[in-house]
């Protein structure tokens, strides 16, 4: 009878143990990302690092862990040395249901030494991948307007370069000295100007963004001429944004799906500019970090 119960006592104490190194593996670790940088080259030929990374999509030792909007704490099924992957994540169109990883970006490759219950910090960059090509930047720091008016009748057809420092995106920081401005001086009436350069994109896949800095007392909209020869048709509007007098914002829109349209097969494009002023008050326009990117 001792024999047996000791034979109990045994197997009782094994599986105690087993759960009890069960219930160890499963101790998450955590990792930390309060957010995602952006380096650019310091020759100026990136632009600024003007960016508005919103979400982490996080690899694990090669297997996706999840999408998460920043900042994110992120519990991880691994201990010790494991490899973190960090893809930067945007708003497609300013769009919240609309959210993929950026294709211009690279990742951020972090090995971490992992422990049960401990939470790791990440300090996440991330930088353009060397093939991507700027079709257009630009940041009024040369002192030039590379938007002309689109020869359709508007009120005002004319963006001015301001170096106020209360008008300029950044003021200041990485030489930032100048931004575009469009002002209605109080009246109502319609702003309208396209790139003096007609883009010839590349088709197939390949994916077209348009990145922008704005801030406005009205909505502006963003969009595509479709041209063949000197036929210009009409507007393809893109991305409306809303008024956003009180701080500037940053715009990703993905201009790929309309150039490789079936519709404009072999044509070029002017990428246009567009606001309304709907009544007799002061309304300004604040433009910058204008970059059109494809590989």
């Amino acid at each position: 009878m001792q024999l047996k119960n000791l034979y109990l006592i045994v197997i009782l104490i094994f599986l105690l143990s087993c759960n009890a190194i069960d219930k160890e593996e499963t101790i998450p670790s955590y990792i930390f990302i309060e957010k995602i940088d952006l380096e650019v080259n310091s020759d100026g030929s990136q632009g600024t690092n003007a960016h508005d990374i919103k979400d982490a999509w996080i690899l694990v030792n090669g297997s996706l862990a999840g999408v998460f909007e920043l900042p994110c704490k992120v519990p991880v099924l691994s201990h010790g040395k494991t490899e973190i992957t960090i893809i930067a994540g945007i708003k497609v169109n300013g769009q919240s249901n609309n959210r993929k990883f950026y294709p211009f970006y690279d990742t951020c490759l972090k090995i971490v030494n992992l422990k049960p219950a401990q939470i790791d910090t990440i300090k996440a960059k991330v930088k353009y991948k060397p093939a991507v090509k700027f079709a257009w930047k630009e940041d009024f720091e040369d002192m030039a307007v590379s938007l002309e008016k689109t020869g359709i009748t508007r009120t005002v057809d004319t963006m001015l370069i301001t170096g106020n420092a209360n008008e300029v995106y950044d003021y200041g920081k990485i030489g930032n000295k100048y931004s575009g401005k469009v002002d209605f001086r109080g009246k109502r009436g319609t702003f309208e100007n396209s790139s003096i350069t007609i883009f010839d994109f590349p088709r197939s896949t390949t994916e077209i963004y348009m990145e922008v800095n704005y801030k406005s007392d009205v909505p502006i909209q963003f969009g595509l001429y479709p041209t063949s020869g000197s036929t210009i048709d009409i507007g393809i509007p893109v991305y409306m944004s809303y008024s956003n007098p009180d701080e500037w914002k940053k715009a990703y829109i993905r201009l790929s799906p309309d150039v490789n349209s079936s519709y404009n097969a072999g044509k070029k494009f002017r990428i246009f500019i567009n606001a309304v002023n709907p009544e007799d008050k002061n309304a300004v326009i604040l433009i910058d970090n204008i970059k059109v990117l494809h590989f």
